[in-house]
């Protein structure tokens, strides 16, 4: 399956963030993500089954086992099994065998269901993190659909130019940071003096513990299809008005989404009290660390953590809280405190002891997650021909796209957004141990509220 150039790579060493991912994974928080496509058209199985061939040995950590040692860091190891795809009629459900957790000791990190019929077809794929982030995981998706794409096209020129992937590209992968644009302060001090403030802010500020709105009620993961998503699309009128307004007040999409973000939390903390005295709202974002535009990057991670925290009493001010996120955001800025993380995750991994008294710790590190992956196209590393701005794949056309990163301890939602074909979806996996769907459905909805109630109040500015 593997070419010798491909499989000389292994074993290869864990990342930094590959090991975090590996060592916070759960039986009941899997470090597991999932991404679902809604298509018009029925799926061939012959060819989608050839093109996962095809596409594979491009994205070998897809495909790789990650082995322990005692003495030494984690290695990924080429493993002789490639992943099945489950196939079903429509409305069968998806199994979620022990709770979603895949064990990268034994099998890959990729595993794929398809449902179809009626002319119609979804496909779920779920992604271990340790194995590639959501930007990594959209290449393998557009790679996977442009090889299907040569497999099914009807119409000469319909198809599109079948991506080369660059395997080689995971050697460098620890190296994808570039160095921000903003200068970083003069001499090691100030920087140092940084680095403590941070860290010892960021320890005394507690983040809030979202409550379900039934308290102590716990769920049983294993009968929630998809790991539990739930997902809204706004229509292309508020999409565009959206971004309008951000400019308008002095900052970008990404802010006003996590301005909102905070505003909701707090209405949903205000509607459920925690019992915990924890008063801060905190926000944990991914950040993408590649630069350029990776068109030949192997599926991987090239993400790390930067954290947005405010007081429930700095919502109240929705420009000037707009304002104060627009200051934290800064590309340069994310990038720089994102390393941050990695760099003392790095450094307990030297102190003995230090990480399993990490991983054991109960405490929140953040009230929710919040995954920003922008245009979807643009990370698919493939143009395809379009149908009223939708992707057309063979004989497929991409109705809609939705994803949810995993959750764990104490933060018990994370959401994912990305634009598709002008509209702004966005999807929630909220903890299936302690909220309902119904739960998840509600926080959703407040989210969509707060969002069509920025639009409202702008329009009513301007009359």
């Amino acid at each position: 399956m593997f070419k010798s150039s491909v499989a000389e790579l292994f074993p290869l060493p864990l990342a930094a963030f590959e090991r975090y991912m590996l060592l916070d994974d759960r039986p009941d928080y899997p470090m597991v993500f999932a991404i679902r496509l809604n298509f018009l058209g029925e799926i061939r199985r012959r060819e989608f089954e050839s093109a996962l061939t095809e596409t594979l040995p491009s994205h070998p950590l897809l495909c790789a086992l990650a082995k322990r040692s005692t003495h030494r860091k984690p290695t990924w190891e080429l493993g002789e099994t490639s992943p099945n795809v489950d196939w079903n009629g429509h409305g069968v459900p998806i199994g979620n065998v022990h709770g979603g957790r895949i064990d990268l000791s034994s099998e890959p990190g990729l595993r794929l269901w398809v449902r179809q019929g009626n002319g119609t077809a979804e496909v779920t794929v779920r992604f271990h993190h340790a194995s590639c982030d959501g930007v990594g995981a959209l290449r393998f998706i557009g790679h996977l659909l442009a090889a299907y794409a040569a497999k099914t096209s009807p119409q000469q020129g319909r198809c599109p130019a079948l991506p080369r992937s660059d395997p080689t590209s995971l050697l460098r992968r620890e190296c994808l940071a570039a160095s921000p644009s903003r200068p970083r302060p003069s001499g090691r001090f100030p920087a140092i003096w940084n680095s403590v403030r941070d860290g010892v802010r960021w320890l005394k500020r507690q983040p809030a513990v979202l409550a379900s709105s039934v308290p102590d009620a716990r769920s049983d993961p294993t009968s929630l299809p998809c790991l539990g998503m739930e997902c809204h699309a706004l229509d292309r009128s508020e999409t565009t008005r959206l971004g309008q307004i951000a400019a308008r007040q002095g900052g970008t999409l990404n802010d006003l989404l996590l301005r909102d973000m905070f505003q909701t939390l707090r209405q949903w903390t205000l509607k459920h009290p925690s019992a915990s005295a924890a008063t801060w709202l905190r926000i944990a974002i991914p950040v993408n660390l590649k630069t350029g535009s990776g068109e030949r990057l192997s599926a991987a991670n090239g993400v790390s953590y930067t954290f947005v925290t405010r007081h429930p009493n700095e919502c109240d001010n929705a420009q000037k809280l707009l304002q104060s996120i627009h200051g934290e955001t800064d590309a340069a800025t994310c990038r720089r405190r994102s390393l941050m993380f990695l760099r003392g995750f790095c450094l307990m991994e030297h102190i003995p002891g230090a990480i399993p008294l990490y991983m054991s710790m109960r405490r929140c590190f953040a009230t929710a997650v919040l995954s920003n992956l922008g245009e979807i196209t643009r990370h698919l590393g493939v143009r395809f021909p379009r149908e009223s701005g939708k992707i057309v794949a063979g004989n497929l056309i991409l109705e809609d796209i939705f994803g949810v990163p995993p959750v764990r301890p104490n933060t018990r939602a994370a959401f994912m957004i990305g634009i598709y074909s002008r509209r702004l979806g966005i999807a929630l996996r909220a903890d299936p141990l302690v909220f309902s769907p119904a739960d998840a459905r509600r926080l959703l909805a407040l989210y969509v509220e707060q969002l069509r109630g920025t639009i409202d109040a702008a329009v009513e500015s301007m009359e």
